[in-house]
């Protein structure tokens, strides 16, 4: 049967993020930083007050780094006109209360005026404000690519237990460091809270990790991108990268395999067969625990998804029994998008020497997620 396991290595060094062009959304994730710091020493010596309070904001700032530039599962957007996320949490440290404290409203409005005060090396095409972070989007300009950085913002009287500013749901503890550690351990990288929390002391730990890290690239990331790469390639109603991340580590649900091409399709039954027995719902593994990021999607969206799902698990059933591996990868690349090899594949039949068909993995889903 086809062996695609050299297409899906291929394919993961187009959608992987380069060293080169990691260090640039580094230098301009930093730029932003500074900028808002910058602004906010100029408004706190201005004693700055909120709208609609007569408190001023005294807190220190901080910034801590999340989500998937951590973790090395962004990846390139299909689309030029797209944009890179960069996710990277502002935290005012202090000692208010909830009832002490401005409202999450006022935070936010804090942090763009902040960066509406700052300045910065790079021009700001817009400043959009959501109910779980800032975000601020840069246009791409002679060649240059697009992004944007989201910029949760939390109270922490103690960072293990941040509360993020949501003005729809108000204060809730939520700690994205608990997620890298999650996702890690899945891995075993040796990745520790305190490289990100204690980053003046473990630097040098850090970047050793960082190193290892891009050297190892262990499979559980690629899996990660390539369903990353599936819903780039879909767009539309596909969930975000957090849910394709929760997808692959819950439950058991990767499932490793010498070949790419096997563990995909076998890690896409493991998710169908969890979603199924979790009623097609999506529990947050970290704080806060069991939080459903479903439980705003419509009966018609999980239906989408549940197509999308059932397709793909299809078309990987019957790339895996093939004997043509160019015909095998156009099964995969209706999934992947254009930017899946099969230009490399070899159109003959694969009759020399037999492959088995690997055995499906199916999840034990009688726990409960």
């Amino acid at each position: 049967m086809a062996n695609c396991n050299n297409l899906f290595q291929e394919f993961n060094k187009t959608i992987r993020l380069d060293k080169d062009r990691r260090i640039t959304l580094k230098e301009r994730r930093d730029s932003l930083r500074d900028r808002i710091n910058s602004g906010f020493k100029e408004l706190k010596q201005k004693r700055y007050f909120l709208e609609s309070s007569d408190v001023s904001v005294d807190e220190e700032l901080e910034f801590q780094s999340q989500g998937s530039f951590v973790m090395d599962t962004i990846i390139n957007p299909s689309n030029i006109e797209d944009e890179y996320d960069i996710d990277d949490g502002v935290y005012f440290m202090g000692r208010r209360n909830q009832h002490d404290r401005p409202s999450e409203q006022e935070f936010h409005d804090f942090v763009i005026a902040s960066i509406i005060q700052g300045k910065g090396a790079y021009e700001i095409e817009d400043i959009e404000d959501k109910d779980t972070c800032v975000r601020v989007r840069y246009k791409g300009e002679n060649g240059d690519f697009n992004y944007h950085v989201d910029i949760p913002i939390y109270y922490a009287l103690d960072m293990n237990r941040p509360e993020l500013a949501d003005t729809k749901e108000k204060w809730k503890v939520s700690n994205p460091i608990e997620f890298i550690v999650w996702f890690e351990e899945l891995i075993q990288s040796g990745f520790e809270a305190r490289f990100i929390l204690e980053s003046t002391l473990y630097a040098e730990e850090y970047e050793q990790w960082l190193d290892d890290r891009r050297k190892k690239d262990h499979q559980l990331r690629r899996i990660v991108r390539y369903l990353k790469a599936w819903g780039d390639h879909l767009k539309g109603e596909m969930p975000p990268g957090v849910v394709m991340t929760i997808f692959a580590g819950s439950d058991l649900n990767f499932a490793p395999d010498d070949r790419d091409d096997v563990s995909l399709r076998n890690t896409l039954i493991n998710i169908k067969n969890w979603l199924d027995s979790n009623g097609y719902t999506c529990p947050r593994p970290t704080t806060p625990i069991g939080e459903d990021l479903f439980r705003d999607y419509s009966q018609a969206r999980k239906e989408y998804l549940n197509n999308a799902l059932n397709s793909f698990i299809s078309s990987a059933n019957q790339a895996m029994e093939h004997p043509n591996q160019k015909d095998a990868c156009l099964k995969w690349q209706k999934h992947l998008g254009d930017r899946f090899p099969c230009f490399l594949a070899k159109d003959e039949i694969e009759g020399a020497k037999a492959y088995a068909m690997p055995p499906v993995i199916k999840s034990d889903n009688s726990r409960s997620a």
